[in-house]
This record gives structure tokens, sequence and C-alpha cells, in this order.
């Protein structure tokens, strides 16, 4: 048997490399405000189990200010909701690499796509993808637009006067038919799993687990997951999209326009990158990844964002009346009308209500990056290289010294164009800024406009759910613990 001292000496000497290793960040946590975390297990835990992540980050702010280190188990994460800050970090060369703790989830999920890689893979590729989000492209996906807010409008008639409805449910499913039109091509209505809403189903699942995956880290590990009920119904989610996802991208692939990139029609965004795939920039991987990352990227996202606006327009009625005042003054007749750029132009009022809402109740209430190289920042924390940084765009939004006392207040008149002319530019970034910015913040935009246009025009939408009793949860998108259910009557 061996003495017991070589392997104290062993311990000891391994535990002073990797204090040696870490010295740097010890060094920042000593000079940073911030709760000083506990060994292996850090400092989130005990707001992270008991209250939830985004509340609990309130008095973390209160109490260390909008700049602060805190410790997800043994790893340190720089929390930042100031404007200022969060501009220096979000335009830094630096700073393009996304986060490891929520990003490797979604990576699992939708694979090396354009959200989810680091820099310099990721310059590359939306270098690549930035023509399917184009002028052109994104007017030629009006028509879709359309199309499908007429049948969605079709579907809400069958429901007035039916008392409470769950809307979410149904713009889920709305956003989720235009997300893949838009990516894959208008073919996709012809396939069974998007006719009887499989693909709906599969998408929501894997949404859920994502989170699932970031709250229970054990369960990021494949061996691990692979022997409960969830890893097998979150393998079946993701194998049935990919497999859809795959089964157009074959077909296009045999489509004879596709031979010739120059006769491409860049309609869609699978389009584009068969032409990159022909071209030997993207791989077959990358093609499918890409749409799996758009699709998933764009459904979710944009629904929340809708169902929110009309929630506040239904909690707040004087705003919702003012709105279709506007929108009836471009648009004097109900039912099914077509909505051109033009017509979105000329209500400046929507956009207001739009720009309030997503900053209350931002899509992605968080954004997690780490920097590559050493960031000096104005208020003379320097960043090491390889640390997390985490942007609150919840509580930036928020933010009582940006936004005055009743930041937390829903007011469509916060975001007239002079009151925003006087605040920082990035105290609204629903869409993040700077060079890793959301690729598709014009077509989210564009789409929900017209589908805003086609509902309230049609209907007044009330609720008796408060306001004040609105409760977030966590999720990778911004959750509310119960969803309002809302009531639709026809306008004439």
């Amino acid at each position: 048997m061996l003495p017991i001292d070589p392997w104290i000496t062993l311990l000891i000497v391994i535990w002073m490399y990797v204090m040696w290793s870490r010295r740097r960040l010890y060094q920042l946590m000593l000079s940073t405000p911030g709760p000083i975390g506990y060994p292996i297990i850090g400092s989130l835990h005990e707001f992270w189990i008991k209250k939830g992540f985004l509340n609990a980050l309130v008095p973390k702010i209160q109490q260390y200010g909008s700049s602060w280190l805190g410790w997800f188990g043994p790893i340190p994460i720089y929390f930042v909701s100031e404007p200022i800050l969060v501009q220096e970090l979000l335009t830094s060369p630096h700073a393009l690499s996304k986060g490891r703790i929520a990003y490797k989830v979604l990576q699992e999920l939708l694979g090396h796509g354009v959200l989810t890689i680091d820099d310099p893979k990721w310059s590359k590729h939306r270098k690549v993808l930035n023509p399917a989000f184009g002028p052109k492209v994104l007017l030629s996906f009006v028509p879709i637009f359309n199309k499908e807010g007429g049948s969605l409008i079709q579907q809400l008639d069958k429901l007035v006067g039916q008392g409470d409805i769950d809307l979410l449910s149904y713009l889920k499913i709305f956003t989720l038919r235009i997300a893949t039109q838009t990516t894959l091509g208008t073919d996709v209505q012809k396939e069974e799993i998007y006719q009887n809403e499989t693909l709906m189903a599969k998408y929501q699942m894997s949404l859920e687990a994502g989170m699932e995956m970031i709250l229970k880290p054990w369960l990021g590990i494949e061996a691990v997951r692979s022997w409960t009920k969830f890893g097998k119904h979150l393998s079946n989610s993701h194998s049935t999209i990919i497999n859809f996802i795959k089964k157009i991208i074959d077909n296009k692939l045999n489509e004879a326009a596709i031979i010739n990139p120059t006769e491409i029609k860049t309609n869609s965004f699978v389009n584009l990158a068969m032409a990159q795939l022909k071209n030997q920039v993207f791989t077959y991987q990358n093609v499918a990844d890409e749409a799996n990352t758009i699709v998933f990227a764009a459904f979710e996202t944009t629904a929340l964002t809708i169902t929110y606006t009309l929630m506040h327009l239904a909690m707040f009625p004087e705003y919702q009346e003012r709105a279709f005042e506007e929108i009836e003054s471009v648009f004097p007749n109900t039912g099914d009308f077509e909505v051109t750029y033009d017509d979105m132009q000329k209500l400046d009022y929507l956009d207001m209500v739009i720009n309030e809402s997503m900053r209350l109740m931002p899509p992605l209430p968080l954004s997690l990056r780490k920097v590559t190289e050493d960031v000096k920042l104005s208020n003379g924390v320097v960043l090491p290289k390889g640390i997390q940084f985490c942007i609150s765009i919840f509580h930036t939004h928020r933010n009582k010294d940006v936004w005055g006392p009743d930041a937390h207040m829903f007011n469509p008149d916060t975001c007239l164009p002079s009151n925003l002319q006087d605040k920082h530019p990035y105290a609204f970034i629903p869409f993040l800024r700077g060079k890793r910015n959301c690729i598709g913040w014009k077509y989210a935009l564009i789409s929900m406009k017209i589908t805003l246009i086609k509902i309230l025009r049609n209907y007044k939408i009330s609720t008796t759910f408060r306001f004040e009793d609105l409760e977030i949860v966590d999720n990778i998108t911004l959750k509310l613990k119960e969803m309002p259910k809302f009531q639709l009557d026809r306008r004439s």
C-alpha cells in the first residue's frame, strides 16, 4: 500500500495549480461588486432555485448595481444592465462568441447554426446568410404574411363571443407556418407533419426541453439523458424535426433549378443556402442546422411578441382604441384585406405600441456571451479572456435610472421618437445591437405588424387578467406563469 502522504501532496499540488490558473477570476471577484461564491456551487443557487432567475436578479441589481459578478457553480458570470457597458460589450470585437452555459444546450437542440456558433465561424455564416434577410427578399414574404394572416382571421372569427381564448396557441401555429414557408419554401404545406401540426408539437417540446437542460445540468449529459423518459421524448422530437428539414433539402437538391446557382430564386432561405452548398461554402449539415435554427428562432419569439402586444392593449383599452383608430384610418374595411409595406409606414402609433411591449417583455430576456481577449470597460473593470458575461435585456429595459420611476408600466408614449432620442441608444435592445444583433429583426417586425394590423382592425381584444398580476417564469424565451385568456368582439 502506498503511503498517504504522497496523495495529500498530489492533491495540494493540484489545488494550488487550479487556484493559480484561476487567479485572475478571483482578483476580479475581490475587486468587483457581487456575492462571494461558495466552493463548487457558487452563488447563483440561492435565487435560481427559490425565486426564478429573472425575478431574483432584481434584488441583486438593487444591492450591487447594474454591473456585478456572480457564480454559476464554479463558473463566474459578469452581469450587465447598464446601457453604456452594454454598448461597450456588444460593440467589442472580442465579445462575439456565445457563452457556453446556455448555448451549449441550444447547440444540442439546433446544431451549429448562426445562433449558437462562435466567431470566427459565426462571421462567415452571418455574411453568407445576410442576403436571405435583404429588403427584396423580405418584401417577397409579404404575400405569405398576408395569406397566412387571412387564414388566422378566419380561425379567430369562429372564436368571437366564445369566452376565454388561449390566443398564444393559435399564434404559435400561425408563426410556425410562416417561419417554415419563408425558410424552407411554400412546398412545406404539402407535408403531412406540417398539416397535422406535429411539427409544432415537436418544436415546442424541444424548446421546453432546452430550459430543463439549462436548469438541470445533468440532463445535458447525453449518457444520463438517454436513460430517461425526458431524453427519449427529446430524441424523438429532434429526429422528427431534422428528418423533416432534410427531406425538404433533398427535394430541393433534386429540383432542376438548383443546378445553376445563378438561377436560384432567393425567395426562401433554403434556396440561398443551396447555392452556398453548390459553391461548397456550406456543407449539407450547415444547411440543415441553419434552417432549423431560423425556424426555431422565428416562430416562438414572434408568437410571444404578438401575444404580449395584444395582452398589453387588452389590459389598457385606451391605448387599444388609439391604435385601432389609426389602423382604421388606413384600412376602413374589416375582413381579409391586403397590407402593403407602404401601408405599414403610415402607422406610427402601432410602432410605438410594439416597441413598448418589447421594452417590457423582450422575447429573449438574456444574452450570454464570452470574451475571447481581455476587455476593459469604462467602469475600470477588466474582463479576463474566457470569462462569460450576461446582458440582461429585461432589466436594461426596466432600468429606472434610464426610463424613469414608471419603467415597469406599459405606456406607448414612452416610445415616442422624441422620448427615445433622449435615451442611450443601447437602453432599448429587443433584438440586441452591434455586429451580432438579431439577423431576422426586420423580418420579425414586418410579420408582427401585418398580423397585428389584421387582428386589431377586425377585433376588440379584452381580458379580465390584471397587469399587476403578471408573473414571469424562467425559460429560454420570456414566459408567464399564467398566460392571460382573451375575449374577442368583432369590430365594424
